[in-house]
């Protein structure tokens, strides 16, 4: 039972405001309903007896001048559903009628009208044997002629249709305007939620607007304040990257030179060589740590024609590459960014499968890219590792074999910038196959 009312309850906090909002004013509602109720059930006495004391008085008037012919024509004429009356050849000597203040003193003062004639009182239903809808109240009177009449009074405390018509109509117009007012006090909320999420794909995002409630208001002043400081963060560690290789390209540059001084040919070749492997990892790392495709603004992008670019591109190069998929597929990315990502994902297919295989499905509102290679794969417990900066599976220093280890780093930081998720996965008959699901 606690599951399925957990079920119930909403995720969302304008929701969440909204349904107590409207519990608290349903609880109020009916709380007041009922003291309004009850406080007319205590007054129905003194009330009918007031509105309709007059009326019974012409009635008794006109009883005792009629005729007993006359009487029973009168009786049925002149009762309705709120006031029965009938002739009774007796005074009542059941105990439960009493005199009219012994059970109502306003009852008693307004039924005085009808004096000198008795008159008594009682609570409870009529004794014809009709089945009790609401309790009445039985008034009975003596006539002239020593013939007494019992009014049936059924009071009216229950409210009308037009009443409940009209609380229905104004309790659908306050819950509505509790539930835009809690989406409307919320929405901040739900701003701040999407720019913390947009913060990991762009540090650059505008500033969000210090609007609404304080607390809010705080809240969005604190996010600010929080960006720019990793936005400052970034672009310290930018320009401490950026000097750091201006010096050591200014110390490579000198390493060259001198190792043109170098009288041993094979030594020198070698020198060469290590000089160019530093030279090329520094640059990856520079590009890496910059980030450049964080600066290019998003774009419409046809997917499927890069892809068969790509791969045709290669084929004509006679690699072993294949598209699969439609012939057009638009997406909103980064052009330059997402060409980065698959031509290197493509690289690493060839180099260490031999062939590229390339598909591309759109499934709910995510496209699918899928590169399957024929290589030795990746040991499930290192797929993960891959994708950690400057590591490599290939233990040597060669960058012929084993790369800077950025490349895959750099690929994942692009396609989380994109909202989208890497994954490696075993190649169904052998190899391996790396998937990247991008939103649309």
């Amino acid at each position: 039972m606690t599951r399925w009312l957990l079920r119930l309850w909403p995720e969302g906090i304008a929701a969440r405001l909204g349904l107590l909002l409207l519990a608290g004013l349903a609880v109020f509602g009916i709380v007041a309903g009922l003291l309004y109720l009850d406080e007319r059930r205590d007054r129905a006495v003194e009330h009918f007896s007031r509105v309709l004391s007059v009326r019974m008085l012409a009635i008794v008037e006109l009883l005792e001048d009629a005729t007993p012919g006359e009487r029973r024509k009168l009786l049925t004429a002149l009762s309705d559903r709120r006031l029965r009356i009938r002739l009774l050849l007796d005074r009542p000597q059941d105990s439960e009628w009493q005199p009219p203040g012994s059970i109502d003193e306003d009852a008693g003062r307004h039924l005085r009208r009808l004096e000198p004639r008795p008159v008594l009182v009682r609570l409870g239903d009529t004794s014809t044997g009709e089945q009790r809808s609401r309790p009445r109240i039985m008034i009975a009177v003596g006539l002239e002629n020593g013939v007494w009449t019992e009014f049936a009074v059924r009071p009216g405390y229950w409210p009308r249709a037009g009443p409940l018509i009209w609380l229905v109509v104004v309790a659908l117009l306050v819950a509505l305007g509790l539930v835009w007012g809690a989406h409307r006090t919320t929405r901040p909320l739900r701003r701040l939620a999407e720019a913390a999420d947009r913060l990991g794909l762009d540090a650059g995002l505008t500033p969000l607007p210090e609007r609404g409630p304080r607390e809010l208001r705080n809240a969005a002043r604190a996010f600010n304040r929080m960006a720019a400081r990793i936005r400052r963060l970034v672009d310290d560690r930018t320009l401490m990257l950026a000097a750091v290789s201006h010096d050591l390209k200014t110390m490579l540059t000198r390493l060259r030179l001198r190792a043109e001084f170098i009288e041993d040919g094979e030594q020198k070749e070698k020198a060469a060589a290590d000089l160019d492997e530093m030279q090329a990892m520094l640059e990856a790392t520079l590009s890496f740590a910059r980030d450049d495709a964080a600066d290019e603004r998003p774009v419409p992008v046809d997917l499927a024609a890069m892809l068969q670019s790509l791969t045709a591109d290669l084929a004509d190069a006679g690699r072993a590459a294949s598209y699969d998929g439609p012939d057009r597929l638009t997406l909103r990315g980064r052009p330059v960014a997402l060409r980065r990502v698959f031509e290197n994902l493509l690289d690493n297919a060839l180099r260490y499968g031999g062939e590229a295989g390339v598909s591309l499905r759109q499934a709910e509102g995510r496209v699918e890219v899928r590169i399957d290679d024929r290589g030795p794969g990746i040991p499930a417990s290192l797929r993960e590792r891959v994708f950690d900066p400057f590591f490599r599976l290939e233990s040597s220093r060669s960058r012929d074999t084993g790369g800077s280890g950025l490349g895959l780093a750099v690929v994942r930081a692009i396609v989380q910038r994109h909202d989208g998720d890497i994954a490696l996965q075993d190649r169904p008959g052998g190899g391996l196959r790396v998937r990247v699901a991008l939103p649309l």
